[in-house]
């Protein structure tokens, strides 16, 4: 099992003296404990209704369309060699240069001869050595006279993996710092020592191409200034394609992307991808969010025998595969925006359709990407298969108006399927009949583009998970709720896939995470006419809370290529053209909360170097970022109506989530809660006096409410199933 390390960075622990560098990452080193943090002066107001939020959005399905583009390798032109007169053939010649090595066999600490645990690799060329031991990226130099062999070792990286990994790695590196010959016979090659004995015996390995073989990654930068492992029990692959696509597992979700390279030059562009939430292992979404990031950042690559690395602009390590000789993954259909052009998304296994004849009326899938098989003729209809490229099957109907094919589909739960009439290459189907469209799927969410809706008073606003099965595949999404703050209430769905409400303090328009596949980032409603809104335009962006006069949205992104958070704020929100809105980035930092005099922000964030994590507060234009708590783990603060003291949720000061206040006027904190199950997500009631908060007592998820002080709670209402992710939850009260 890899270990894990938090802020953990790429090291150089030596430099060639002829200055080949391969891979340096800045770090830091773990955050030591802050001193207490002093009071800080914090405005307070009279008290009055705290701004709250609310539902989102309801569910559609918009495909995203993947660019592809033609990669264009080209070719650089031969060079004549000039006459010389000492032919420079010999050293060119050697057969230690012929190509890239695989360890076969190396000297352990112990003087045993043993096979390595993971593939390592060594290239000779041209006075220089590159290669991996299996974890780390190295460089040495060397020198030819005959058969003598010297080495001068150079640096490598300094990553984290298994212990017999990194023995392994040691062991190598030990083993060229003792060469002193080399003898290559039947595609073998042997470094000696100084008493002739073999210190290293490798195979020569057949050069790879980049495109036609499926990699498996096997190491990513976090954009965390680390370059990790994978998460166990989850794998990443990607296939680069002669068209100029790349597509793969990204660990939940299939991805495709278009790329094109200019000798070792590569450019991928924006990745599109289906839409699973997946909640285990933990963290994978954050693997995978990273993956794309660092796939998008890379600048260059190269083939070192079944080893392909990718890296940035700045040189710094971004992504490093394997040849995946023991899975096929066959390129998934992705998103389309465009309903003509692509086959759509695609979030099922693929399927075949039945046999045919000659006779038969059928269909042939003309979608490079492959054509999606649903549940009725519309992209609103669940998927259940996907069916690829030139794949033929049976056609036993169609939709009224000509636009979709129903075809035989073992996998679907009747046998029939349909897909899109623009992707498959029809014969014989002229006399199919037409088949009665499936009922839609029921959503029962109050908002709704076009549908007009008053978001009651002095709710609470809580997002809960929903259950969809696809074909073979179980997806988890998040819709949002009202319930007013009374225990047995009943609780309304007010918007669908989404998560994360902010309402207005007007009330009148609606912000939130929108978790749809074609909005994916901060979007909302106006909600009294229901016209759709998107406030941003990166998936990336998300954490929205309205400053207290309503015309501006304060919210969190990792959108830059680092993946860092930063704190964004909106100009005056214009219901018109939001989505065009020009940001103001203020700082490195999350969770940020408007406080009441519209003049300060709290958030979640660490100082310039990293450090003294835990609440900071900041103006609104960035200044003045002063620490306000000392735990790393404090986070989601929530500002009193009246600015007098802050709740927020915090795991490391009591070994447990729990909620915590802060009073302004002293830095004093009070724990509020004190439960073995988990509690978060705090939003404060309009008048200050209670406390709403998400928690998992007795073993079931429910909304809570207790006085702002701390006592005794009151569950309001359950929240059925589970909370996939549910750090990632927000909690509002409207005033």
């Amino acid at each position: 099992m890899y270990h894990r390390f938090r802020n953990k960075a790429f090291l150089i622990v030596a430099v060639l003296a002829i200055g080949l560098l391969l891979a340096a990452c800045g770090g830091s080193a773990p955050a030591p404990t802050a001193q207490p943090a002093a009071p800080t002066e914090v405005p307070t107001v009279a008290p009055t209704e705290a701004p709250t939020e609310v539902p989102t959005e309801a569910p559609t399905e918009a495909p995203t369309e993947a660019a592809t583009e033609e990669a264009t390798p080209t070719e650089a032109p031969a060079e004549e060699a000039a006459p010389t007169e000492e032919p420079a053939e010999e050293a060119a010649a050697s057969p230690l240069e012929s190509g890239t090595w695989q360890v076969a066999e190396f000297v352990a600490a112990d003087g045993s001869a043993t096979a390595p645990v993971a593939d390592a690799i060594i290239t000779f060329q041209n006075g220089q050595i590159t290669g991996n031991g299996g974890c780390n990226g190295f460089f040495a130099g060397y020198t030819l006279d005959g058969n003598a062999l010297g080495i001068t070792l150079g640096g490598r990286t300094a990553m984290a993996c298994e212990d017999a990994i990194m023995a392994q790695e040691d062991a190598i590196l030990a083993a060229l710092g003792q060469v002193a010959s080399y003898e290559v016979a039947d595609g073998q090659l042997q470094l000696l020592g100084e008493d002739g004995s073999a210190l290293l015996t490798l195979t020569a390995q057949t050069a790879t191409e980049l495109t036609g073989v499926v990699w498996r990654a096997t190491n990513y930068n976090n954009g965390q200034e680390a370059v990790v492992g994978m998460l166990e029990g989850t794998e990443i692959t990607a296939i680069f394609g002669e068209d100029g696509s790349v597509s793969g597992s990204a660990g939940c979700n299939n991805f495709v992307a278009g790329f094109t390279v200019d000798g070792n030059q590569i450019t991928i562009g924006p990745a599109a991808s289906t839409m699973m939430m997946c909640v285990e292992p933990e963290g994978v979404m954050e693997q995978e969010a990273a993956f794309l990031a660092a796939l998008a950042s890379a600048a260059t690559y190269s083939v070192n025998g079944q080893v392909l690395e990718m890296r940035t602009a700045d040189d710094a390590m971004a992504l490093r595969f394997e040849v995946a000789t023991d899975s096929v993954v066959a390129p998934a259909a992705m998103a389309s925006a465009d309903p003509d052009p692509v086959a759509e998304d695609s979030e099922a296994a693929p399927v075949e359709f039945a046999a045919v004849t000659a006779e038969t009326p059928s269909g042939r899938v003309t979608a490079e990407l492959g054509v999606n098989i649903r549940t009725g003729p519309g992209t609103m209809y669940p998927i259940v298969g996907i069916a690829p490229l030139d794949t033929e099957g049976e056609i036993v109907g169609r939709s009224a108006d000509g636009q979709w094919w129903v075809a035989s589909v073992p996998s679907a739960p009747n046998g029939q399927g349909w897909v899109a009439a623009a992707y498959v290459d029809a014969s014989n189907a002229d006399a199919v009949p037409v088949l009665p469209a499936p009922p839609l799927p029921e959503t029962t969410a109050a908002i709704q583009e076009g549908v007009p809706y008053e978001v009651p008073q002095g709710v609470i606003l809580y997002s809960a998970s929903r259950v969809v099965q696809e074909g073979n595949r179980v997806y988890e999404l998040e819709d949002i709720y009202v319930v007013p703050a009374t225990a047995g209430a009943q609780a309304e769905m007010v918007a669908n896939n989404a998560m994360q409400p902010a309402l207005s303090p007007d009330r009148s328009m609606l912000a939130f995470y929108s978790q749809q596949s074609d909005k994916l980032g901060v979007g909302g409603y106006d909600v009294a006419t229901g016209q759709r809104l998107r406030f941003s335009r990166f998936v990336e962006d998300s954490q929205p809370r309205w400053s207290p006069t309503g015309d501006r949205i304060v919210f969190a992104s990792n959108r830059q290529g680092d993946r860092r958070w930063r704190i964004y704020i909106t100009p005056a929100v214009d219901k018109e053209r939001p989505a065009e809105m020009d940001y103001a980035e203020l700082d490195f930092g999350k969770d940020p909360d408007w406080h009441p005099t519209d003049e300060l922000l709290i958030l979640k964030g660490c100082d310039p170097q990293g450090q003294n994590c835990g609440l900071y507060t900041m103006g609104t234009d960035g200044s003045s970022r002063t620490i306000f708590t000392n735990v790393a783990s404090d986070s989601l603060p929530r500002w009193f109506p009246d600015g007098s003291a802050v709740v927020f949720m915090s795991e490391d000061r009591d070994g447990n989530w729990e909620l915590y206040r802060a009073e302004v006027a002293d830095g004093s904190v009070t724990r509020l809660t004190n439960d073995p199950a988990p509690d978060g997500l705090p939003a404060v009631s309009p008048d200050g006096s209670q406390i709403a908060f998400v928690s998992k007592r007795g073993g079931a998820w429910g909304l809570w409410v207790m006085p702002a002080t701390g006592g005794d709670a009151t569950q309001i209402t359950a929240i059925p199933g589970e909370l996939p992710d549910w750090l990632r939850q927000a909690v509002d009260w409207t005033r």
